[in-house]
Protein backbone atom coordinates (compact mmCIF):
# COMPACT_ATOMS: atom_id res chain seq x y z
CA UNK A 1 0.00 0.00 0.00
CA UNK A 2 1.47 3.09 -1.02
CA UNK A 3 2.08 5.91 1.78
CA UNK A 4 0.43 9.33 1.19
CA UNK A 5 2.52 12.30 1.91
CA UNK A 6 2.05 16.18 2.70
CA UNK A 7 4.44 18.84 3.53
CA UNK A 8 4.24 21.91 5.95
CA UNK A 9 6.11 24.93 5.07
CA UNK A 10 4.90 28.38 6.78
CA UNK A 11 7.86 30.69 5.96
CA UNK A 12 5.78 33.58 7.69
CA UNK A 13 2.35 34.83 9.22
CA UNK A 14 1.93 36.36 5.75
CA UNK A 15 2.67 33.59 3.60
CA UNK A 16 -1.02 32.60 2.79
CA UNK A 17 -2.12 36.48 1.56
CA UNK A 18 1.43 36.77 -0.64
CA UNK A 19 0.05 33.08 -1.92
CA UNK A 20 -2.95 34.61 -2.23
CA UNK A 21 -1.98 37.56 -4.13
CA UNK A 22 0.16 35.80 -6.06
CA UNK A 23 -2.72 33.98 -7.31
CA UNK A 24 -4.58 36.93 -7.70
CA UNK A 25 -1.81 38.67 -9.66
CA UNK A 26 -1.43 35.44 -11.96
CA UNK A 27 -5.13 35.50 -12.43
CA UNK A 28 -5.40 39.08 -13.64
CA UNK A 29 -2.39 39.13 -15.93
CA UNK A 30 -3.14 35.88 -17.64
CA UNK A 31 -6.29 37.10 -18.37
CA UNK A 32 -5.33 40.70 -19.28
CA UNK A 33 -2.79 38.15 -21.96
CA UNK A 34 -5.38 36.46 -22.93
CA UNK A 35 -7.45 39.54 -24.11
CA UNK A 36 -4.68 41.16 -25.79
CA UNK A 37 -3.82 38.51 -27.36
CA UNK A 38 -7.36 37.60 -28.87
CA UNK A 39 -6.79 41.33 -30.11
CA UNK A 40 -3.68 41.04 -31.38
CA UNK A 41 -5.07 37.60 -33.62
CA UNK A 42 -8.05 39.86 -34.60
CA UNK A 43 -6.39 43.10 -36.11
CA UNK A 44 -3.41 40.64 -37.81
CA UNK A 45 -6.27 38.53 -39.42
CA UNK A 46 -8.44 41.54 -40.17
CA UNK A 47 -5.32 43.47 -41.61
CA UNK A 48 -4.19 40.30 -43.67
CA UNK A 49 -8.02 39.78 -44.95
CA UNK A 50 -7.81 43.52 -45.85
CA UNK A 51 -4.58 43.02 -47.84
CA UNK A 52 -5.80 39.96 -49.32
CA UNK A 53 -9.06 42.06 -50.74
CA UNK A 54 -7.35 44.66 -51.92
CA UNK A 55 -5.20 42.60 -53.71
CA UNK A 56 -7.75 40.41 -55.49
CA UNK A 57 -9.59 43.71 -56.32
CA UNK A 58 -6.47 45.04 -57.91
CA UNK A 59 -5.73 41.80 -60.26
CA UNK A 60 -9.05 42.14 -60.95
CA UNK A 61 -9.39 45.32 -62.29
CA UNK A 62 -6.56 45.36 -63.79
CA UNK A 63 -7.39 41.90 -65.94
CA UNK A 64 -10.47 42.87 -66.57
CA UNK A 65 -9.26 46.63 -68.22
CA UNK A 66 -6.25 44.18 -70.14
CA UNK A 67 -8.97 42.07 -71.46
CA UNK A 68 -10.88 45.04 -73.98
CA UNK A 69 -7.44 45.55 -75.23
CA UNK A 70 -5.24 43.49 -78.04
CA UNK A 71 -2.32 41.92 -77.05
CA UNK A 72 0.95 43.68 -78.06
CA UNK A 73 2.73 42.75 -81.32
CA UNK A 74 5.95 41.84 -79.66
CA UNK A 75 7.69 42.92 -76.13
CA UNK A 76 9.31 45.68 -78.11
CA UNK A 77 6.36 47.04 -79.26
CA UNK A 78 5.54 50.80 -78.01
CA UNK A 79 2.56 49.72 -76.52
CA UNK A 80 4.31 46.72 -75.13
CA UNK A 81 6.73 48.83 -73.18
CA UNK A 82 4.55 50.97 -71.65
CA UNK A 83 2.77 48.11 -69.96
CA UNK A 84 6.43 46.31 -69.04
CA UNK A 85 7.45 48.96 -66.65
CA UNK A 86 4.08 50.00 -65.27
CA UNK A 87 3.40 46.20 -64.11
CA UNK A 88 7.52 46.49 -62.74
CA UNK A 89 6.87 48.89 -60.87
CA UNK A 90 3.33 47.64 -59.34
CA UNK A 91 5.71 44.26 -58.75
CA UNK A 92 3.37 42.62 -61.25
CA UNK A 93 3.56 40.52 -64.15
CA UNK A 94 1.17 39.73 -67.16
CA UNK A 95 0.67 36.74 -69.40
CA UNK A 96 -1.23 35.95 -72.83
CA UNK A 97 -1.57 32.10 -73.77
CA UNK A 98 -3.11 30.40 -76.61
CA UNK A 99 -3.95 26.94 -74.86
CA UNK A 100 -2.92 25.48 -71.34
CA UNK A 101 -0.03 23.29 -71.26
CA UNK A 102 2.57 25.37 -73.44
CA UNK A 103 4.30 28.70 -72.57
CA UNK A 104 2.99 32.09 -72.99
CA UNK A 105 2.58 34.06 -76.25
CA UNK A 106 3.51 37.12 -74.53
CA UNK A 107 5.16 38.35 -70.50
CA UNK A 108 5.55 41.65 -69.56
CA UNK A 109 6.25 43.08 -66.26
CA UNK A 110 8.38 41.84 -63.27
CA UNK A 111 9.61 37.80 -63.43
CA UNK A 112 7.30 35.89 -61.26
CA UNK A 113 7.98 32.43 -61.05
CA UNK A 114 4.43 30.70 -60.94
CA UNK A 115 2.71 27.40 -61.61
CA UNK A 116 1.54 25.94 -65.17
CA UNK A 117 -1.76 27.87 -66.63
CA UNK A 118 -4.61 26.10 -64.65
CA UNK A 119 -8.00 26.16 -66.53
CA UNK A 120 -11.38 27.86 -64.67
CA UNK A 121 -13.67 25.28 -63.76
CA UNK A 122 -16.10 24.23 -66.42
CA UNK A 123 -19.13 27.39 -66.22
CA UNK A 124 -16.49 29.64 -64.22
CA UNK A 125 -15.18 32.49 -65.50
CA UNK A 126 -11.90 33.40 -63.23
CA UNK A 127 -9.58 30.99 -61.36
CA UNK A 128 -6.95 32.13 -58.70
CA UNK A 129 -3.85 30.54 -58.47
CA UNK A 130 -2.17 30.49 -55.21
CA UNK A 131 1.14 30.31 -54.35
CA UNK A 132 3.72 31.11 -51.38
CA UNK A 133 4.94 34.36 -52.64
CA UNK A 134 2.33 35.26 -55.44
CA UNK A 135 -1.35 35.74 -56.15
CA UNK A 136 -2.95 35.00 -60.25
CA UNK A 137 -5.72 36.27 -61.71
CA UNK A 138 -6.72 33.61 -64.65
CA UNK A 139 -9.44 35.23 -67.18
CA UNK A 140 -10.92 34.21 -70.83
CA UNK A 141 -10.34 36.06 -73.50
CA UNK A 142 -12.51 36.60 -76.48
CA UNK A 143 -10.65 34.76 -79.51
CA UNK A 144 -10.87 32.26 -81.72
CA UNK A 145 -8.70 28.76 -80.47
CA UNK A 146 -6.68 28.17 -83.16
CA UNK A 147 -8.38 28.09 -86.45
CA UNK A 148 -6.75 26.52 -89.53
CA UNK A 149 -5.29 28.98 -91.35
CA UNK A 150 -5.85 31.65 -88.82
CA UNK A 151 -2.99 33.55 -86.83
CA UNK A 152 -2.73 32.53 -83.20
CA UNK A 153 -4.63 34.54 -81.19
CA UNK A 154 -4.73 34.77 -76.93
CA UNK A 155 -7.36 32.97 -75.98
CA UNK A 156 -6.41 33.30 -71.75
CA UNK A 157 -5.08 35.75 -70.18
CA UNK A 158 -3.36 35.50 -66.67
CA UNK A 159 -2.12 38.46 -64.51
CA UNK A 160 -0.13 38.05 -61.31
CA UNK A 161 1.53 40.14 -58.43
CA UNK A 162 4.39 39.02 -55.43
CA UNK A 163 3.16 38.73 -52.27
CA UNK A 164 6.44 40.34 -50.47
CA UNK A 165 5.03 43.65 -50.37
CA UNK A 166 1.93 42.34 -48.30
CA UNK A 167 4.47 39.94 -46.69
CA UNK A 168 6.56 42.84 -45.69
CA UNK A 169 3.71 44.58 -44.28
CA UNK A 170 2.05 42.04 -42.20
CA UNK A 171 5.58 41.30 -40.80
CA UNK A 172 5.72 45.20 -39.60
CA UNK A 173 2.52 44.97 -38.50
CA UNK A 174 3.28 41.73 -36.13
CA UNK A 175 6.48 43.55 -34.88
CA UNK A 176 4.45 46.39 -34.01
CA UNK A 177 1.68 44.24 -32.48
CA UNK A 178 4.34 42.38 -30.48
CA UNK A 179 6.07 45.98 -29.10
CA UNK A 180 2.16 47.01 -28.39
CA UNK A 181 1.72 43.97 -26.32
CA UNK A 182 4.99 43.71 -24.47
CA UNK A 183 4.22 47.39 -23.22
CA UNK A 184 0.36 46.78 -22.31
CA UNK A 185 1.48 43.74 -20.71
CA UNK A 186 4.44 45.50 -18.55
CA UNK A 187 1.47 48.23 -17.62
CA UNK A 188 -0.68 45.35 -16.61
CA UNK A 189 1.85 43.87 -14.47
CA UNK A 190 2.41 47.10 -12.71
CA UNK A 191 -1.45 47.81 -12.50
CA UNK A 192 -1.75 43.96 -11.27
CA UNK A 193 0.88 44.61 -8.06
CA UNK A 194 -0.73 48.01 -7.41
CA UNK A 195 -4.44 46.47 -7.45
CA UNK A 196 -3.55 43.07 -5.82
CA UNK A 197 -1.51 44.76 -2.69
CA UNK A 198 -4.80 47.43 -2.18
CA UNK A 199 -7.25 44.65 -2.50
CA UNK A 200 -5.21 42.15 -0.01
CA UNK A 201 -4.04 45.29 2.44
CA UNK A 202 -7.43 44.90 4.10
CA UNK A 203 -6.96 41.50 4.70
CA UNK A 204 -3.63 41.55 6.21
CA UNK A 205 -5.06 44.96 8.81
CA UNK A 206 -7.75 42.11 9.86
CA UNK A 207 -4.91 39.75 10.00
CA UNK A 208 -2.57 41.48 12.36
CA UNK A 209 -5.56 42.69 14.04
CA UNK A 210 -6.44 38.85 14.84
CA UNK A 211 -3.33 37.70 15.78
CA UNK A 212 -2.82 40.65 18.11
CA UNK A 213 -6.43 39.96 19.62
CA UNK A 214 -5.08 36.09 20.50
CA UNK A 215 -2.46 37.48 21.98
CA UNK A 216 -4.04 39.86 24.26
CA UNK A 217 -7.47 37.22 24.97
CA UNK A 218 -4.49 34.77 25.73
CA UNK A 219 -1.82 37.35 28.40
CA UNK A 220 -5.33 38.54 29.51
CA UNK A 221 -6.73 35.26 30.47
CA UNK A 222 -3.74 33.58 32.48
CA UNK A 223 -4.66 35.80 35.37
CA UNK A 224 -8.08 34.53 35.48
CA UNK A 225 -7.39 31.31 35.23
CA UNK A 226 -5.08 31.31 37.55
CA UNK A 227 -7.08 33.23 40.66
CA UNK A 228 -9.15 29.85 39.39
CA UNK A 229 -6.89 27.45 39.90
CA UNK A 230 -5.65 28.69 43.10
CA UNK A 231 -8.72 28.54 44.49
CA UNK A 232 -9.59 25.18 43.64
CA UNK A 233 -6.59 24.08 45.40
CA UNK A 234 -7.14 25.78 48.51
CA UNK A 235 -11.17 23.75 47.79
CA UNK A 236 -9.05 20.48 47.30
CA UNK A 237 -6.84 21.17 50.56
CA UNK A 238 -10.19 21.53 52.27
CA UNK A 239 -12.60 18.98 51.27
CA UNK A 240 -12.78 15.86 52.76
CA UNK A 241 -9.50 13.43 52.28
CA UNK A 242 -12.52 10.38 51.81
CA UNK A 243 -14.29 9.60 48.06
CA UNK A 244 -16.60 12.38 48.27
CA UNK A 245 -18.87 14.39 45.52
CA UNK A 246 -17.68 17.53 46.65
CA UNK A 247 -13.80 16.12 46.29
CA UNK A 248 -14.83 14.85 42.88
CA UNK A 249 -16.00 18.14 41.59
CA UNK A 250 -12.95 19.61 43.05
CA UNK A 251 -10.56 17.57 41.11
CA UNK A 252 -13.31 17.32 37.76
CA UNK A 253 -12.91 21.66 37.63
CA UNK A 254 -8.86 21.32 38.41
CA UNK A 255 -9.04 19.12 35.48
CA UNK A 256 -10.69 21.77 33.36
CA UNK A 257 -8.71 24.74 34.85
CA UNK A 258 -5.70 22.82 33.67
CA UNK A 259 -6.77 21.90 30.04
CA UNK A 260 -8.17 25.54 29.73
CA UNK A 261 -4.34 27.16 30.98
CA UNK A 262 -2.44 24.59 28.47
CA UNK A 263 -4.72 26.36 25.94
CA UNK A 264 -3.86 29.68 26.77
CA UNK A 265 -0.64 28.81 27.19
CA UNK A 266 -0.27 27.26 23.77
CA UNK A 267 -2.62 30.22 22.12
CA UNK A 268 0.06 32.80 24.00
CA UNK A 269 2.43 30.69 22.00
CA UNK A 270 1.39 30.68 18.76
CA UNK A 271 0.59 34.35 18.66
CA UNK A 272 3.96 35.37 19.80
CA UNK A 273 5.67 33.25 17.08
CA UNK A 274 3.46 32.77 14.48
CA UNK A 275 5.95 33.15 11.69
CA UNK A 276 8.36 35.21 13.08
CA UNK A 277 11.69 34.83 12.91
CA UNK A 278 13.69 33.90 15.84
CA UNK A 279 15.41 36.42 17.86
CA UNK A 280 18.55 36.26 19.36
CA UNK A 281 19.30 32.62 17.97
CA UNK A 282 21.89 30.96 19.95
CA UNK A 283 24.01 27.34 18.69
CA UNK A 284 22.45 24.62 19.56
CA UNK A 285 23.36 20.80 19.44
CA UNK A 286 19.99 18.76 18.71
CA UNK A 287 21.56 16.27 20.38
CA UNK A 288 21.10 17.80 23.81
CA UNK A 289 17.40 18.86 23.64
CA UNK A 290 16.60 15.55 22.15
CA UNK A 291 18.09 13.63 24.81
CA UNK A 292 16.36 15.38 27.49
CA UNK A 293 13.36 14.98 25.92
CA UNK A 294 13.83 11.35 26.13
CA UNK A 295 15.50 11.25 29.30
CA UNK A 296 12.09 13.21 30.62
CA UNK A 297 9.65 10.72 29.00
CA UNK A 298 11.14 7.43 28.68
CA UNK A 299 9.13 6.42 31.78
CA UNK A 300 5.84 8.04 30.53
CA UNK A 301 6.55 5.91 27.07
CA UNK A 302 6.91 2.82 29.18
CA UNK A 303 3.91 3.32 31.37
CA UNK A 304 1.75 3.37 28.79
CA UNK A 305 2.80 0.09 27.36
CA UNK A 306 5.02 1.86 24.45
CA UNK A 307 8.52 1.20 23.48
CA UNK A 308 10.94 3.67 22.20
CA UNK A 309 13.57 3.44 20.03
CA UNK A 310 16.38 6.33 19.58
CA UNK A 311 19.05 6.92 16.96
CA UNK A 312 20.69 10.17 17.70
CA UNK A 313 24.22 11.15 15.94
CA UNK A 314 26.02 13.93 17.46
CA UNK A 315 26.66 17.33 16.78
CA UNK A 316 23.67 18.64 14.40
CA UNK A 317 24.44 21.92 15.82
CA UNK A 318 21.42 24.76 13.98
CA UNK A 319 20.70 28.14 15.42
CA UNK A 320 17.61 28.79 17.48
CA UNK A 321 16.46 28.89 21.11
CA UNK A 322 16.97 25.63 22.93
CA UNK A 323 13.69 26.05 25.47
CA UNK A 324 11.36 26.25 21.68
CA UNK A 325 13.55 23.86 19.93
CA UNK A 326 12.41 21.64 23.13
CA UNK A 327 8.68 22.44 22.95
CA UNK A 328 8.83 21.18 19.08
CA UNK A 329 9.94 17.63 19.90
CA UNK A 330 8.24 17.18 23.01
CA UNK A 331 5.04 17.82 20.47
CA UNK A 332 6.02 15.63 18.17
CA UNK A 333 6.85 12.81 20.87
CA UNK A 334 3.31 13.81 22.68
CA UNK A 335 1.53 13.21 19.16
CA UNK A 336 3.14 10.03 18.79
CA UNK A 337 2.44 8.74 22.00
CA UNK A 338 -1.36 9.70 22.16
CA UNK A 339 -2.12 8.49 18.85
CA UNK A 340 -0.15 5.22 19.56
CA UNK A 341 -2.04 1.98 21.54
CA UNK A 342 -0.50 0.12 24.21
CA UNK A 343 2.40 -2.16 22.81
CA UNK A 344 3.26 -0.16 20.06
CA UNK A 345 6.77 1.07 18.86
CA UNK A 346 8.12 5.09 18.88
CA UNK A 347 11.01 5.76 16.84
CA UNK A 348 13.04 8.91 17.69
CA UNK A 349 16.35 9.67 15.00
CA UNK A 350 18.46 12.32 14.02
CA UNK A 351 20.91 12.46 11.36
CA UNK A 352 22.93 15.14 8.88
CA UNK A 353 20.90 14.97 5.71
CA UNK A 354 22.97 17.02 3.13
CA UNK A 355 22.88 20.70 4.95
CA UNK A 356 20.18 20.00 7.22
CA UNK A 357 19.72 18.39 10.12
CA UNK A 358 16.79 15.91 10.13
CA UNK A 359 15.13 14.81 12.86
CA UNK A 360 11.84 11.96 12.68
CA UNK A 361 9.66 11.19 15.09
CA UNK A 362 7.89 7.58 13.62
CA UNK A 363 5.24 5.52 15.63
CA UNK A 364 2.93 2.01 15.10
CA UNK A 365 -0.66 4.30 16.02
CA UNK A 366 -3.53 4.61 13.67
CA UNK A 367 -2.24 6.73 11.25
CA UNK A 368 -3.74 9.48 9.02
CA UNK A 369 -6.46 9.12 6.37
CA UNK A 370 -5.65 10.80 2.81
CA UNK A 371 -8.44 13.23 3.26
CA UNK A 372 -6.62 14.21 6.53
CA UNK A 373 -3.34 14.76 5.21
CA UNK A 374 -3.81 18.18 4.28
CA UNK A 375 -5.15 19.56 7.71
CA UNK A 376 -2.72 18.13 10.12
CA UNK A 377 -0.86 21.33 10.63
CA UNK A 378 -4.23 23.35 10.72
CA UNK A 379 -5.04 25.25 14.50
CA UNK A 380 -7.34 23.44 16.63
CA UNK A 381 -7.80 20.44 14.83
CA UNK A 382 -7.97 17.25 15.59
CA UNK A 383 -7.98 13.95 13.70
CA UNK A 384 -10.90 12.64 15.54
CA UNK A 385 -14.03 13.62 14.74
CA UNK A 386 -15.76 13.69 18.46
CA UNK A 387 -12.39 15.51 19.77
CA UNK A 388 -12.35 12.87 22.06
CA UNK A 389 -8.62 11.89 23.93
CA UNK A 390 -6.11 14.27 25.15
CA UNK A 391 -4.61 16.94 23.26
CA UNK A 392 -6.30 20.38 22.20
CA UNK A 393 -5.17 20.39 18.26
CA UNK A 394 -2.47 22.73 18.69
CA UNK A 395 0.34 20.62 19.45
CA UNK A 396 1.53 20.37 15.32
CA UNK A 397 -0.03 23.79 14.89
CA UNK A 398 2.96 25.20 17.50
CA UNK A 399 5.64 22.60 16.05
CA UNK A 400 4.89 23.95 12.48
CA UNK A 401 5.27 27.17 13.90
CA UNK A 402 8.67 26.57 15.57
CA UNK A 403 9.83 25.23 12.86
CA UNK A 404 9.13 27.74 10.13
CA UNK A 405 10.49 29.93 12.84
CA UNK A 406 14.04 28.19 12.77
CA UNK A 407 14.03 28.22 8.58
CA UNK A 408 13.06 24.86 8.44
CA UNK A 409 10.22 23.04 7.53
CA UNK A 410 7.99 19.53 8.45
CA UNK A 411 7.23 16.61 6.23
CA UNK A 412 4.97 13.76 7.00
CA UNK A 413 4.20 10.41 5.54
CA UNK A 414 1.25 8.06 7.02
CA UNK A 415 -0.66 5.31 6.53
CA UNK A 416 -3.48 4.57 8.06
CA UNK A 417 -3.25 1.44 10.44
CA UNK A 418 0.38 1.60 9.89
CA UNK A 419 1.75 4.64 11.29
CA UNK A 420 2.72 8.23 10.98
CA UNK A 421 6.63 9.83 10.47
CA UNK A 422 7.26 13.06 10.66
CA UNK A 423 10.31 14.73 9.63
CA UNK A 424 11.78 18.07 10.49
CA UNK A 425 14.17 19.51 8.67
CA UNK A 426 16.33 21.99 9.91
CA UNK A 427 19.21 24.11 8.44
CA UNK A 428 22.80 23.44 10.36
CA UNK A 429 25.27 25.88 10.95
CA UNK A 430 27.47 27.31 7.86
CA UNK A 431 30.10 26.35 9.89
CA UNK A 432 29.05 23.00 10.18
CA UNK A 433 28.55 22.12 6.68
CA UNK A 434 31.03 20.53 4.35
CA UNK A 435 32.17 22.35 1.24
CA UNK A 436 29.40 20.03 -0.97
CA UNK A 437 27.06 20.40 1.63
CA UNK A 438 22.93 21.60 0.28
CA UNK A 439 19.84 21.34 1.69
CA UNK A 440 17.42 18.17 0.64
Amino acid sequence: MSRSVSTARVRSRTQPLRRYQRDLFLLYLSSLTGILLVMAIVVRGISRDGEWTGIREELTVVASELSQLPMPASATAASAQAIDRGFRQAHQQVEWFQAPGGGPLLRLGEPIRLAPLALPAPGATLLWQEGHTALALVRPLGGEQGKPGVRSRPTWLRVSTSLELMQQRLGHLDLALAAAVTVALLLCAVSAVVLTQAALRPLERHVDRLRQFSFDASHELRGPLAALAANIDMGLLEAPAEASNQRRRFEAMASAIDQMIQLVDDLLLVARHDGETIQHPSSVDLTRPLDQKVDLQRDGFTRDGLRLVTSLQEELFVNGQPVLLQRLFRNLLDNARRYTPRGGEIGLSAERRGGCAVVSVQDTGIGLRPEHMERVFDRLWRARPDRSGEGNGLGLAIASGICAAHGGRIEVSSEPGVGSCFRVFLPLQPSTLGPSASPP
